[in-house]
């Protein structure tokens, strides 16, 4: 009997280690799992931050610009500031786009940049020539520059709100969609919700001509489908998710962050997390196509080289149903690879449907993505282009003689009025450098020259 009792008291014993043992590996593993989500939240805070100070920094620098522009009487001086002033202003749009804000609150802001854009690059052109502006342009200039103002003031006001930690990139990607709807969120994110109030009335005041909102608010031509519901659409994201992941959907977290207005391209947004490993999607309502990815997760070194980078991205456009997309010109940071596709289609490239993908060289996972180009852009509707009015032969007469010819090929390239025309585009070298020059298959006449940078962080015009 007494051995008998023994024997209970050591398996007692031995079933109480073994489940403190269990418990305290529960209880590691929680920690665990709460520490890795936590740094995968404070990386993608950290992402947005970066973003928007990027953001901030290039509105500052077109600020600049439109100044220096206003204060020259030099065309040649003139054109370059424009031109510095039209880049700066594409790379905070392109910034603005890739924040977790509910499009309704800086749509003003967007349609600015962009139209910014436009007109200080038509206007550079011009100057180049000698073209001087007329006293309504030159007032047009100052109200350019004025907005810029604001504009900068506002994001100064904002950063310092994120700086005090009044609230966090992942508050605004919750809460923005609601912000109109809801006084309280409206005082809470006061600076936010205010940031657009000095565009109230800017496209009265700015647009008679060739530069008005047609430009965005033109009809997007590459939506196709049905229109889904949120239910629908957050079963798309989380297979993706998924997919990119390579785990079981089961073992997915998922969160609704409202709904998003780009330039006429309406999206749910979600937010989607697994382990160590979080994102943000927007999918487009009609169709549910990716609109635009960001993925958070913990990276190594570079295993793949940039050829392989730009193969993995080019697999990930064709599962998720982009065929044909061609990379063209890439950027090399952190051990990510950043390259742009356009749609290449009987030999000829479209540069306007155009989408940007993201790669970690450890793996060749994506870990980013932009749409908007393609989604806005594509469509195999013939008659999309006027076939070449004129041969190669003729476009390379045109060319200077100052040029090494390397290499041809036909494409369509956006305008400066939203719209799109057909060109050659020659591949030259210039004095030891490389070159792109653009001649316009209608007209003949030359469009566009453009410095092709190469280093070992990758290919940009400029």
């Amino acid at each position: 009997m007494e051995k008998q009792n023994k024997n209970i008291s050591v398996s007692h014993i031995v079933a109480t280690v073994l489940i403190c043992f269990t418990l305290i590996g529960l209880a590691v593993y929680g920690v665990y799992y709460n520490i890795k989500a936590e740094r995968a939240e404070r990386a993608l805070e950290n992402q947005y931050h970066h973003t928007f100070t990027d953001m901030a920094d290039y509105v500052s620098s077109a600020e600049h610009y439109l100044l220096k522009a206003l204060s020259t009487s030099t065309p040649g001086t003139m054109s370059a500031m424009l031109e510095e002033a039209s880049k700066c202003s594409a790379q905070a749009e392109s910034c603005l786009a890739s924040l977790p804000i509910d499009q309704r609150l800086v749509e003003k802001i967007s349609g600015y940049l962009v139209q910014l854009g436009d007109v200080a690059k038509t206007w550079s052109r011009r100057a180049v020539n000698g073209g001087a502006l007329s006293a309504d342009e030159y007032q047009t200039l100052t109200d350019l520059y004025g907005y810029a103002q604001d504009l900068s003031g506002g994001l100064y006001t904002l950063s310092n709100d994120l700086t005090q930690r009044s609230y966090s990139w992942a508050n605004i990607s919750n809460d923005s969609g609601k912000i109109l709807d809801n006084s309280s969120l409206q005082s809470k994110y006061a600076t936010l919700s205010k940031l657009s109030d000095p565009f109230s009335e800017y496209p009265t005041l700015i647009y008679d001509g060739p530069f008005s909102e047609h430009m965005t608010s033109a009809k997007p031509k590459g939506l196709t489908g049905n229109i889904l519901s949120r239910a629908e659409c957050q079963e798309k994201a989380v297979q993706l998710f998924a997919q990119i992941c390579n785990c079981p959907v089961q073992e997915i977290k998922v969160n609704n962050c409202g709904e998003n207005s780009y330039r006429n391209i309406e999206t749910f947004c979600f937010t989607l997390s697994r382990e160590n490993v979080s994102a943000h999607l927007d999918l487009t309502k009609t169709g549910g196509s990716l609109y635009s990815l960001i993925l958070s997760r913990p990276s190594g070194d570079a295993n793949l080289s940039p050829e392989q980078g730009i193969e993995a991205g080019k697999s990930f456009l064709q599962s998720i149903g982009l065929d044909s997309m061609s990379p063209s010109y890439y950027t090399i940071e952190n051990n990510f690879i950043t390259v742009n596709y356009s749609y290449e289609k009987n030999n000829i490239l479209y540069y306007p449907d155009m989408v940007k993908v993201k790669i970690a060289l450890d793996n060749g996972t994506p870990v980013g993505f932009e749409g908007h180009g393609y989604l806005a852009c594509h469509t195999t509707e013939a008659g999309r282009i006027k076939p070449a009015s004129i041969s190669a032969e003729d476009a390379k007469a045109v060319l200077s003689s100052n040029l090494t010819i390397e290499s041809m090929r036909e494409v369509v390239v956006p305008n400066e009025f939203g719209g799109e025309y057909h060109a050659y585009e020659f591949k030259c070298t210039a004095l030891g450098h490389p070159v792109l020059v653009y001649i316009d298959a209608d007209t003949g006449a030359e469009s566009e020259v453009l410095l092709i940078l190469e280093s070992e962080n990758g290919i940009l015009t400029i």
